[in-house]
């Protein structure tokens, strides 16, 4: 119904792909234009995409409380630093390097 919403208001229309069991949308330049009108909104959604994420580790993977405050925090830094640097090549190169040591320094955990 969502879909059909946007379509029937022109603010969204079919985008061809390569697998045709897929419906996929593209915005119109109506589209664009109430994007852009709703853009100050964008932070709000951001937080509230963070908070879903909290909420999944804190509920759905029984995260013990401790745990679970150092993720958030890092989590949160991610967030923060990401939007910091997105502007910048070389600030968001450093950015995807600290990310990967990271990764690669919790995956030795328990190897």
């Amino acid at each position: 119904p969502l879909l059909a919403h946007l379509q029937e208001e022109k603010l969204i229309e079919p985008h061809p792909n390569e697998d045709p069991s897929l419906k996929r949308f593209a915005l119109t330049e109506g589209g664009l234009k109430e994007l852009e009108e709703h853009g100050r909104f964008a932070e709000h959604f951001r937080n509230r995409q963070i908070c879903i994420h909290k909420i999944y580790w804190l509920l759905h993977r029984d995260m013990p409380e401790d745990l679970y405050e150092s993720f958030s925090a890092f989590l949160e830094a991610v967030e923060e630093t990401y939007m910091r640097v997105k502007a910048s090549p070389e600030a968001s190169e450093r950015f995807k390097e600290v990310l990967g040591e990271a990764s690669r320094r919790l995956t030795e955990i328990g190897a």
